[in-house]
């Protein structure tokens, strides 16, 4: 009954055929009915909407990369320039900077002097512009459901890079785990990471545009069987099996490699 409501829902999102806000409304009233944690067996190890202000504490979330911050009346955000890409009127000046940063560095070292910039620390940590991380230590199973609900504010001239990406992990370096990424205009893409290197399990045929400041919701399962499957408000976008990595994961790691995100609320369950 809940996944011919689903399609209902679909249908009528499609045709316009009722109010946004009503429809979304019958989604969250389905997906309560379909929740996973009131199954046997499944318990929620990872619950935070941020409207306490505070994403250090209660469940604690580490910043390793970056610079992240709770939006009040919106979630944890964090925001990345994305590389915009030079025309041939843009290089020229790209050169002359160059050349200027070569000859602060000549005369840092004449003086004795370093001639790169300061950093600060923020919160936990700061490091590379370009890419911010944070991550918060969870009892999760191999068997696992993940629900987001974000937004996407990435500028209209800014679409053709940057990327979002969230999953768990297992061991204290975050190297191994399962990562799904979104790249503005492009769509999701679902990996594994593991001492082996990287392998794309499956990604979408298609783009999928979410930068209208709107929130959008996701809904990732991973069964005991390795069967995994992500929706996107509703709407089936991934379905693979992948048996690379059996054992539990130590948490959740979330990574900004460009764009502008707002977490407005996360949930994780183990088990199913």
């Amino acid at each position: 009954m809940i996944e011919r409501l689903d399609k209902l829902i679909d249908q009528a999102q499609k045709a316009r055929a009722a109010d946004p806000a009503f429809l979304r409304d019958l989604r969250d009233l389905a997906r309560s009915y379909d929740a996973p944690a009131s199954q046997p067996g499944i318990r929620t190890v990872l619950a935070d909407d941020f409207t306490d202000g505070d994403f250090t504490a209660n469940p604690t979330w580490t910043v390793s990369a970056g610079r992240y911050w709770v939006e009040r009346g919106w979630g944890l955000r964090s925001a990345v320039p994305v590389p915009v890409q030079n025309t041939n009127s843009q290089q020229e000046p790209g050169k002359k900077s160059r050349k200027r940063d070569a000859a602060i560095a000549i005369l840092g070292a004449i003086l004795g002097q370093s001639g790169g910039a300061s950093t600060t620390t923020e919160t936990t940590a700061t490091s590379s512009q370009a890419l911010a991380t944070i991550y918060s230590p969870a009892a999760i199973g191999n068997a696992f459901t993940l629900d987001l609900e974000f937004s996407s504010w990435v500028k209209q001239g800014q679409r053709s890079g940057g990327s979002f990406d969230i999953g768990p992990y297992q061991g204290n370096d975050r190297a191994s785990g399962y990562r799904l990424s979104y790249s503005p205009g492009k769509g999701l893409t679902l990996a594994i990471y593991s001492p082996r290197g990287q392998r794309v399990i499956d990604s979408q045929v298609g783009p999928l545009t979410l930068e209208d400041k709107k929130t959008h919701s996701l809904h990732w399962v991973r069964d005991g069987r390795g069967r995994m499957t992500v929706n996107v408000d509703g709407r089936r976008i991934l379905g693979a099996t992948d048996s690379g990595l059996n054992d539990p994961f130590q948490g959740l790691v979330v990574n900004n490699g460009g764009g502008d995100y707002i977490i407005k609320r996360i949930t994780v369950t183990s088990g199913g």
